[in-house]
């Protein structure tokens, strides 16, 4: 006989996701409502409004999303420790990235930060942590500093002679 399940009853995490899902969309709907005072431009020639308006739109099918995952009856789980290393270390990626950009450049501090990110998972080796980071930094050169022509050097002044702008 199939378990028959009461929808009457939701548990806490259920109701917790529903509300988080309306929070979410209540503040892309926000954000999408104030993003269309801005023009938008198109996807080859984005104007000011166009980035929120994407990110506002995203986050509503995110907040869709889990509004309906919250619907769903699920186990319980259970809580575990937090995660003091992973959440520290992507503080200090953030702080590094913000106050050092400028003077390290483009690739040096997307390296350091990434590498520092990824180091956050006790899963990462050190190799894998470099691997992906000089992956990542790469990456955002060809896209930030050949695609989009950004401003930041490449190797900043930090380095003296060695600086590429």
């Amino acid at each position: 006989m199939p378990e028959s399940t009461d929808t009457a009853q939701a548990t806490p995490r259920a109701r917790q996701d529903v509300a988080v899902g309306l929070i979410f969309l209540a503040i892309a709907i926000a954000f999408g409502w104030e993003a269309t005072n801005y023009e938008m431009g198109r996807a080859i020639r984005m104007g000011p409004g166009f980035i929120p308006m994407a990110l506002a739109v995203i986050l509503g099918v995110l907040g869709i999303a889990v509004a309906l995952a919250g619907t769903v009856q699920h186990a319980e789980a259970e809580a575990g420790p937090v995660a003091w290393r992973g959440i520290v270390l992507v503080c200090v990626a953030l702080v590094i990235f913000g106050a050092y950009g400028k003077s390290l450049g483009l690739v040096p501090v997307v390296f350091v930060c990434s590498l520092i990110t990824a180091l956050a998972s006790t899963r990462n080796t050190l190799f894998g942590s470099a691997a992906i980071s000089a992956a990542l930094a790469v990456l955002c050169w060809l896209v930030f500093k050949l695609g989009l022509g950004m401003s930041l050097p490449t190797v900043g002044p930090a380095f003296g002679p060695f600086q590429i702008y």
